[in-house]
């Protein structure tokens, strides 16, 4: 199942745009396209709120408002023909344009603090989604699934999330803030720079120092597609396994290699961040001197394996989700879905 989870506050510039001219029904238009997919909102939190943002709307085009002490739950609705799975919990439906990415952006705003996520949406042609923003816990879960019927039952499929922001909307607002630019560098600065850098890369961060032999990944494959057979049970032609086998293999190779992007990227965003920085304050960061602030180094190195793990797990969906866009492709070309529910959807 699809997770994702950015952060529990997004700061009160983000509050601001999202909920700023809140009505019952937001101000986003409904696609108008005949073939235009459509998405029920689902959420149990405060004051829980859907912005559709896309180049034309860095700011964001609100869809209503659920659960709020001051407003009534929208009856916003677009006739979808797969009803929710319960009517007890609030919910809206909206209209999106197919085949263009969009940026969903959910909020929530509860006693004393605030909760939210964005993700990038690209929504198939005529098809309908559902979209669940729901606590668990210290922390909020966001789930998107695609429904469509197999033998005459409604089934839900996930549909992973990854958030590929808006690039043209760079600047635009305080959701989009254009990074300051780093001080020009010298060899001292540099040199410190990767003192702290190096010293800060820890176990979890480095990738393994072997990767998956050939022998064990035709093992891996095998057991992987068999299962998958075993699991559906379907008569389905050699054409189809042969490609499930690729797609498969090629997943694995992509996974074998995340942590060692991760870590490149999380080495030149680190340097990009001191580069900011002056000389004694990137002096007071490098490990085991008479200038080092301790405190301040650990609750930067703290602060840089955060964005470490939010940078691998951002990897790990785009990997996913690049793999379950070929699988789905796979199963709508030999038509999986009319019969098995837990196909790969798009």
């Amino acid at each position: 199942m699809s997770r994702f989870f950015t952060g529990r506050v997004l700061g009160a510039a983000a509050c601001a745009l999202t909920l700023s001219g809140c009505s019952v029904s937001g101000s986003y238009p409904d696609a108008t396209e005949p073939d235009a997919a459509k998405l029920r909102f689902i959420s149990d939190m405060s004051s829980a709120t859907l912005s559709v943002l896309d180049e034309q709307h860095c700011g964001g085009q609100t869809t209503g408002i659920l659960n709020n002490l001051f407003l009534a739950n929208t009856r916003r609705r677009v006739d979808m023909s797969m009803p929710p799975a319960s009517e007890k919990t609030p919910y809206l439906e909206i209209r999106l344009s197919p085949k263009k990415e969009q940026l969903l952006h959910l909020n929530t705003q509860g006693t004393g603090s605030v909760c939210g996520t964005a993700f990038s949406f690209k929504p198939q042609s005529g098809a309908e989604y559902e979209l669940t923003f729901n606590s668990a816990g210290s922390q909020c879960v966001t789930r998107l699934k695609r429904l469509h019927r197999v033998q005459g039952q409604v089934a839900r499929s996930p549909v992973p999330l990854v958030n590929n922001g808006i690039p043209s909307c760079m600047g635009a607002n305080a959701l989009f803030p254009v990074p300051a630019k780093g001080l020009p560098g010298t060899p001292e600065r540099d040199g410190l720079i990767e003192q702290i850098v190096s010293q800060s890369i820890i176990t979890e961060m480095k990738p393994g120092v072997t990767s998956l032999s050939e022998s064990v990944q035709v093992e891996t494959v095998d057991l992987l597609v068999d299962k998958r057979k075993l699991q559906m049970n379907l008569d389905l032609p050699d054409a189809y396994w042969a490609q499930y086998r690729q797609n498969v293999a090629a997943y694995l190779v992509q996974a074998q290699g995340i942590k060692a992007n991760a870590l490149e990227q999380y080495k030149v965003e680190y340097r990009t961040r001191l580069s900011r920085l002056e000389t004694p304050s990137i002096k007071a960061l490098v490990p085991d001197t008479q200038a080092t602030d301790v405190t301040q180094a650990l609750a930067t190195n703290g602060a840089m394996l955060q964005y470490y793990r939010q940078l691998n797990d951002q990897l790990q969906k785009e990997v996913m989700a690049e793999n379950w866009a070929r699988m789905a492709e796979l199963d709508k070309r030999y038509g999986v879905c009319e019969r098995y529910a837990q196909c790969w959807q798009n």
